[in-house]
């Protein structure tokens, strides 16, 4: 079994491996979330473990991004977190798909326990679907995007309204956090989700506001055949 493990601090990551490691899971250490995401599909993990500590602005991000597609009996998410993090905020964390919520020392006496029954329950669900796709019946279902504000490097979640061989029209969740961009602005750390696999495109900002409007400017040769054969086009 796999963790990915999306984290900062080199403490988290030595508390998850020595509780990990002896239960089975072979531990993959991320310091970027983009990256982490990135690699998603490559690595198929049974777990995640993401610090919303090292993290605070991007963990409901992270999560809203890999349960786009990626169900709680496939991935198990565990969100990690300290004594600032608030019952609004663990009421959000259930809501996108969190599973447990532990302390990232798993200092409390109910850390350890509580992980303990959350695997014992998914893990036999896990060895049962092994790597089943998922399939899916819209454009919609089977494409996500998201990118980092280059302003502030806070991750930008939203619905894909569009997509051709040269553009993406993108709704960001939240108008405000996209505010300060403008026609010009250069999007260079975005990703692209179709169906099974994560593109990379450079994009530049064509329209700002609640609808936004992307030119993709750069993207590596076989990406752009994997986006061309995903929307029915060829070269």
């Amino acid at each position: 079994m796999k963790a990915l493990v999306i984290a900062d601090t080199d403490s988290t990551i030595q508390t998850i491996r020595r509780y990990v490691e002896p239960i089975g899971f072979d531990v993959i250490r991320y310091r970027s979330a983009i990256k982490a995401l990135d690699n998603l599909d490559e690595i198929m993990p049974d777990a995640i473990f993401i610090s919303a500590v090292d993290f605070p602005r991007h963990w409901k991000a992270i999560v809203q991004f890999v349960r786009s597609d990626t169900g709680k009996d496939r991935t198990v998410i565990v969100l990690l977190v300290n004594e600032r993090f608030t019952s609004d905020d663990a009421d959000k964390a259930i809501h996108v798909g969190v599973q447990a919520i532990v302390d990232e020392t798993l200092a409390s006496n109910g850390d350890e326990p509580k992980l303990a029954e959350l695997f014992s329950r998914y893990k036999p669900i896990e060895s049962a679907l092994g790597a089943i796709r998922y399939e899916y019946q819209t454009v919609s279902d089977r494409a996500a995007f998201m990118f980092t504000n280059p302003l502030n490097d806070a991750i930008i979640t939203g619905k894909l309204e569009g997509l051709d061989a040269n553009s993406i029209l993108f709704r960001p969740d939240t108008a405000s956090s996209v505010s300060e961009l403008s026609e010009g602005d250069e999007l260079p750390e975005c990703s692209l989700k179709l169906a099974d696999t994560i593109v990379n495109p450079e994009c530049r900002v064509l329209k700002g506001g609640t609808l936004m409007r992307m030119e993709i400017v750069k993207l590596a040769d076989g990406e752009r055949k994997t986006l061309l054969s995903f929307i029915g086009e060829r070269e």
